[in-house]
């Protein structure tokens, strides 16, 4: 659909073809009110529409709105009532096809005078038994500002599993010459590519610009880590491998993700920013018929990991998003992978997030963005529930335009025979109720456990404004 200019929303009567979308509302709009009604839009402007039988006016407005002819300042339908629907923010219908390299500059969200987020507890299930605060405990000495590949091994390894807190500045480029330069093999980046994180460490950026690049950050069976205030650009694998065998039409497999979690306990991942950009999959050419992907996942968590707590960050422009529990195989993984996802971001994410098996995994305050016709990762669903997976799922908010039934956004993606489960209060499909339950989204409910801390969930209609203000790296003032 083409995009409209918003002054041409203003008030503009539109006329659309029955066969392409409802008939009472514009296409990829969700009913929200019948005339005389009231429609909750929240406080960020979207278009609405008042009319009904192919023949509407939309308007660019926010908060509660009068679902009547005096709202809209006309009547395109005069003596029958009419309906109204919620369609896109500000007027907009499709995603850019090239978005910003960087996010959005925001102001820094600051702490209280006391608070120090270096000393800072998780919350959710990061939060159990012992508890997660990485290196809050590290005397001056291990306290450690890092701006160079060769800085930050050096600080990782300088403790040995004792108390570290180690801040970033700038960008830290792990293909950089500072470390052997560009990776010239397979067996060179899998080397060189490496940041393994010990117990005890806390990883932060020191300011709003804090990156990593060309770096995978691996938590493997250790204790007690806290990653934060990140932006983390999703690796590039420099060999892909074609397998025929993947799908019935063959598809192009790589490794290495931003983030792996295997095996680990108490982690704490929270205000970074994962993306694809600049190296977003458009870049690469088609071979063998199919995209030349070179990014695995954004985050993984795997292998018996648990007590994980994955808060306020951004997921954006990246396909295979994040894995919890990594083959149906691995049977080990029941009773473990205990995950918290809470007030996260998730714009232009095609799948995957999460994708859960076996897990008790509990999502609760967060926001998708997406597309199912975006010509760049276009969405494909959000919450995957496989094998034996436990999910709890409480207030999140799912904007997916073409998105239509609980289907669209949660898929059932073990077999028959390898069920799981999920459960859901609150949340909202396109500002209608998700409809979980329902003829698209027939999953079981038995997920067979109840949440062992208290999370501080908000209602639905908050739930947008509060991730768009707070989630993602430069968010957090470090000291």
């Amino acid at each position: 659909m083409k995009l409209l200019p918003l002054a041409a929303l203003i008030s503009t009567t539109l006329f659309a073809s029955a066969a392409a979308h409802a008939a009472d509302w514009p296409e990829s709009f969700s009913k929200c009110a019948a005339q005389g009604g009231t429609c909750d839009v929240g406080t960020s402007k979207r278009q609405v529409s008042f009319g009904i039988k192919n023949k509407w006016v939309v308007k660019s407005l926010s908060g509660k709105v009068a679902c009547t002819a005096a709202t809209f300042g006309s009547d395109p339908y005069p003596n029958v009532d009419k309906k109204c629907a919620v369609g896109p923010l500000d007027g907009g219908t499709t995603p850019p096809v090239t978005p910003p390299v960087t996010p959005p500059v925001t102001p820094p969200v600051t702490p209280p005078a006391s608070s120090d987020v270096l000393k800072q507890a998780a919350t959710g299930w990061a939060s159990y038994t012992t508890g997660t605060r990485g290196g809050a405990a590290a005397p001056s000495t291990a306290v450690y500002l890092v701006s160079s590949p060769s800085q930050l091994l050096a600080a990782l390894k300088a403790q040995a599993g004792k108390p570290a807190q180690i801040k970033v500045s700038g960008t830290i480029d792990m293909a950089s010459s500072d470390n052997g330069g560009a990776f010239k093999s397979s067996t060179e980046q899998r080397v060189r590519s490496l940041i393994s994180v010990p117990s005890n460490t806390t990883l932060i950026g020191a300011g709003s610009d804090a990156r990593i690049v060309n770096g995978r950050i691996v938590i493997s069976g250790v204790d007690n880590v806290v990653v934060r205030n990140l932006t983390i650009e999703n690796p590039c694998d420099i060999a892909p491998i074609w397998d025929p065998k993947d799908t019935k039409t063959g598809n192009w497999n790589s490794q290495y993700d931003g983030m792996n979690v295997d095996g680990a306990t108490h982690v704490w991942i929270d205000h970074n920013t994962f993306t694809d950009a600049p190296r977003t999959d458009d870049k690469f050419p088609i071979e063998n018929g199919k995209r030349k992907q070179c990014h695995d996942g954004a985050l993984d968590i795997k292998n018996g990991a648990d007590y994980v707590t994955v808060s306020h960050n951004v997921f954006e422009m990246h396909e295979k998003n994040t894995l919890v529990g990594s083959s149906d195989n691995t049977t080990s993984d029941d009773g473990h992978l205990t995950v918290t996802f809470n007030n996260n971001h998730y714009r232009q994410v095609t799948a995957r997030a999460p994708r859960v098996r076996f897990g008790k995994v509990h999502l609760y305050n967060n926001y998708y963005e997406g597309d199912r016709s975006a010509k760049l990762y276009d969405h494909h669903y959000s919450i995957g529930v496989g094998y034996k997976a436990k999910i709890i799922s409480q207030q999140n908010v799912f904007d997916i335009i073409g998105a239509k039934e609980c289907g669209d956004v949660v898929e059932n993606s073990g077999s028959s025979s390898k069920v799981g489960a999920i459960i859901d209060s609150g949340s909202v499909l396109n500002n209608a109720a998700l409809g979980l339950g329902g003829e698209s989204c027939k999953i079981s409910n038995a997920v067979g456990w109840t949440l062992p801390y208290v999370p501080a969930v908000i209602e639905a209609a908050k739930v947008r404004e509060s991730v768009l203000r707070n989630a993602g790296a430069g968010k957090l003032v470090v000291r």
